[in-house]
C-alpha cells in the first residue's frame, strides 16, 4: 500500500531567513503542528524544523531559521507505508516532505494521516506488543523543577501524573515551555518595541508592548517550585493493555494527544504509556525471516530451554484439534519484565493465530519462556474452543474469512514492492 491517500498540500511553510522568534509564535499557536517546511529560492526545498528542535534548548529569537533546519528523508507519492513509517520512526520526525522526480515538494505526509490510513488494520495488534513499560511517573505534588529535571534525564517529551494508584494528568515538555512562556508574559511591563502574536515588528498602536527585561532569578525560582498539577493536562487519557492500536488511535484522535496512559484493569494502577511513535514502530513490522514459516517467533533471545520446533509442534497440535478451523498464521511474541526469580525472568508471552474462522489469542506471564508459552498456548486453545462451541453465525460469514485473510497479509507478508 503506498501513501498517495495520505499526503497533503496543507501544511506551514516559511524562508531560511525567518526569525526563530516568529517560528515559536507559529508553534504556539497552533499545538498540534510538529514540522514547519523551510523552502529557500524559487520554493525549493530546504528542509524543516520541528517543534521538539526549539523547545529542547534555548535560542535566541533573533536567530534565523537556517541555523535549526534538519534534512529528513524524503518520499514520494508512491513510497509504501511501512517504509514511510520506518523513516518517520528512525527520522525522530512525524512528518516527512513528499517530492517529485525533479526535487520538486509537492506536499508532506504526517504520521496521524499515516495511521489514519491503516486505522483498520492496527487492529490485529493490542496495546500489549507496542507500549512501554515501567514509565517513569511524577506525583501532583511534585515540583516543576524535578518535573523538568525528570524529562531532561530520561530525554523524555512527556511524562504521566500519577496520584496513588491513579491516572490523573499527562505532562508535555511543551506544556512547560507554554507555562514558562505565559507566566513570563505576565510578569513583563511595556516597552517601546511593539511585536505581533509571532514576534515581529509592527506599529505601537496595533502590536503589544513589553517593559524591561531585568532579572528573573526570583520569578524562576518560584516557578520551579509550583506543583505539576497547576501544569498537567486533566483528565489524563487511558487505555488497557488488551486494546487494539485501532482503539487506541481512535482515541488519541478524539483527545487530540499523542499518547495515552496505559491501565491494565479498571482500578488497577497504570503500568505503562503508549504513543504515537508505538504505533508507527508497529507499522515497521514485516515478519522477515531468513525463511517464510506459518509460524513466527518474535523475541527469540529470549528462548531458554524451549526450542522454536517445541514451539511450531504445539501449533500444530492446536490446529489438528479442529477441522474446521484452519490456521493460517500464527504469530508468536515473548517479552521480558524486569522481575526475576534465582536468575530467571519473568516473561510474558502472547499468541495470535489468524484463522479462517477469525483472529483468536491468548497470552501468559510466568517465569521462563517455556511456562510462559505454555500458559499462552492453553489460554488461545480455549478461546479458540469456546468461541467453536458458541456457533457464532459469524464462522459462516464469507466476509469475516476475507477480513482475516487480509489482516494476514498485511502483518505478515513481507513487502517485496519497497
Amino acid at each position: 500500500m503506498d501513501i498517495a491517500d495520505a499526503v497533503t498540500t496543507e501544511y506551514v511553510d516559511v524562508n531560511p531567513g525567518t526569525r526563530l522568534g516568529k517560528i515559536r509564535g507559529i508553534f504556539d499557536g497552533d499545538q498540534t503542528l510538529e514540522a514547519i517546511v523551510v523552502r529557500g529560492e524559487s520554493d525549493k526545498f530546504e528542509g524543516i524544523v520541528t517543534r521538539k528542535d526549539l523547545v529542547s534548548s534555548h535560542h535566541d529569537p533573533e536567530a534565523k531559521v537556517r541555523s535549526v533546519v534538519r534534512h529528513p528523508p524524503t518520499v514520494a507519492r508512491d513510497e509504501d507505508v511501512r517504509e514511510t513509517a520506518r523513516l518517520m520512526v528512525e527520522g525522530q520526525v512525524k512528518m516527512l516532505p513528499v517530492l517529485d522526480d525533479d526535487g520538486v515538494l509537492r506536499g508532506v505526509v504526517n504520521a496521524k494521516d499515516l495511521l489514519g490510513m491503516v486505522q483498520d488494520n492496527l487492529g490485529a495488534l493490542d496495546v500489549s506488543d507496542v507500549y512501554t513499560e515501567d514509565v517513569v511517573s511524577v506525583e501532583p505534588d511534585t515540583v516543576l523543577g524535578k518535573v523538568i529535571h525528570t524529562i531532561r534525564t530520561h530525554k523524555f517529551t512527556r511524562v504521566p501524573v500519577i496520584d496513588g494508584t491513579d491516572a490523573v494528568g499527562m505532562i508535555s515538555l511543551y506544556d512547560l515551555v507554554d507555562f514558562t512562556t505565559r507566566k513570563m508574559t505576565q510578569e513583563q511591563g511595556g516597552n517601546n518595541n511593539a511585536t505581533d502574536s509571532f514576534g515581529g515588528g509592527v506599529s505601537k498602536s496595533q502590536g503589544r508592548t513589553h517593559g524591561g527585561w531585568g532579572e528573573r532569578s526570583g520569578l524562576e525560582a518560584t516557578m520551579t517550585n509550583l506543583p505539576a498539577r497547576d501544569v498537567m493536562n486533566s483528565p489524563a487519557a487511558t487505555i488497557p493493555l488488551d486494546a487494539g492500536l485501532d482503539e487506541a488511535f481512535a482515541k488519541m484522535q478524539d483527545h487530540g494527544y499523542s499518547s495515552l496512559i496505559v491501565v491494565p484493569e479498571e482500578f488497577e494502577s497504570p503500568t505503562g504509556i503508549v504513543t504515537i511513535t508505538d504505533l508507527l514502530r508497529a507499522l515497521t513490522w514485516t515478519g522477515e525471516q531468513e525463511q517464510r514459516s506459518d509460524v513466527q517467533v518474535f523475541g527469540v533471545d529470549l528462548l531458554d530451554v524451549l526450542s522454536r520446533e517445541e514451539i511450531v509442534a504445539r501449533i500444530d497440535e492446536i490446529d489438528g484439534k479442529y477441522k474446521d478451523m484452519d490456521i493460517l498464521e500464527a504469530n508468536i511474541r515473548f517479552h521480558k519484565h524486569k522481575e526475576q526469580h534465582r536468575g530467571t525472568p519473568f516473561v510474558r508471552c502472547t499468541i495470535r493465530l489468524f484463522t479462517d474462522e477469525g483472529l483468536f489469542s491468548g497470552t501468559g506471564e510466568e517465569y521462563g519462556a517455556q511456562a510462559a508459552f505454555k500458559n499462552a498456548a492453553d489460554i488461545v486453545e480455549r478461546n479458540a474452543l469456546e468461541d467453536k462451541e458458541r456457533e457464532s453465525p459469524r464462522h459462516q460469514m464469507k466476509q469475516e474469512r476475507e477480513r482475516t485473510a487480509e489482516l494476514v497479509e498485511w502483518w505478515t507478508v513481507t513487502e517485496t514492492s519497497s
